[in-house]
């Protein structure tokens, strides 16, 4: 049976903190709570009760950050893309985040898995008012790489779309299909089975303040990849990372690597360097248990 769900998220500020309000939860979606950070931020775990997404099924996210509310929100484990049936439509997952005037939302997601003989369509769009700070990122792996599956899935298209003030600065949008595309062509991923994502945005960001975050995750990238200690013996080494200014108000630091073994360490340096620039705080990991 095909499920279709929403959980609908609401922060708000009040007084020195974020409160937080799930206005709906259908199955297999499950907010247990909220919990109070150091600077006020409201905290939550995105929960799918049923370990995955199953062909067929359609979940949606949608989240209010109103004006002066930070939230964050993590995930309890990996998105598990699982098989499809031959007759069923591919999974989907919409999510849908509104940032209100000087917010801030942080959204820090485990790995999407695409099984094999999976179908699936991830769309995320961002809209934010001025003032309003974003930091996102994402890992799409190669499948359950610890069973040697990479690149079995039928198809992946994921869309990405950033919008401040009614105005698009960012777009991207992705389709892989392993059968018709092999993902190990030089075009596509060579050697390298993970694709890394992060944004760090700030609505109204002058051109002065934009070159100044690009050159400092510059700095951070080619500091930690390039120049730093070799990997652990046995380690791969294939490793290819990039910083790029968006049109306006934010950057783009984009990877692909072989091994998934140093990624969380990537993104905690960049999250950790971009907020300290464009918050004057310290990134701290989100929590993963109650």
């Amino acid at each position: 049976m095909n499920i279709e769900a929403e959980l609908q998220l609401e922060f708000m500020r009040q007084s020195h903190r974020t409160s937080f309000r799930c206005l709906r939860q259908d199955p297999p979606w499950k907010i247990v709570r909220g919990f109070t950070l150091e600077h006020g931020e409201s905290l939550v775990h995105l929960n799918n009760v049923s370990g995955g997404i199953f062909g067929g099924d359609a979940l949606r996210l949608s989240v209010q950050v109103h004006a002066g509310a930070e939230a964050q929100i993590t995930t309890t484990g990996a998105t598990r893309i699982y098989r499809s049936r031959p007759e069923a439509a591919e999974a989907t997952l919409v999510s849908d985040f509104r940032l209100g005037q000087d917010s801030l939302l942080e959204y820090l997601p485990d790995a999407l898995i695409p099984f094999r003989s999976s179908r699936a369509f991830q769309r995320t769009s961002y809209s934010l008012d001025e003032g309003a700070t974003l930091f996102f990122w994402e890992t799409v792996a190669p499948g359950r790489a610890a069973s040697g599956e990479r690149f079995e899935y039928e198809r992946l298209k994921l869309a990405t779309q950033i919008h401040v003030q009614g105005r698009p600065v960012y777009t991207d949008q992705l389709l892989l299909e392993p059968s018709s595309s092999p993902m190990r062509s030089p075009a596509r991923f060579g050697d390298c089975n993970y694709l890394v994502t992060f944004v760090a945005l700030r609505a109204g960001l002058t051109a002065p303040e934009l070159r100044g975050l690009e050159q400092s995750l510059e700095s951070i990238v080619y500091d930690e990849i390039f120049q730093g200690a070799p990997p652990p013996e046995g380690q791969p080494r294939t490793s290819h990372w990039g910083v790029s200014s968006l049109p306006a108000h934010g950057v783009l630091v984009r990877g692909m690597t072989e091994s998934a073994v140093g990624i969380p360490g990537v993104l905690q340096t960049v999250w950790s360097q971009a907020k300290g620039y464009l918050c004057g705080r310290v990134a701290t990991a989100p929590r993963k248990t109650y």
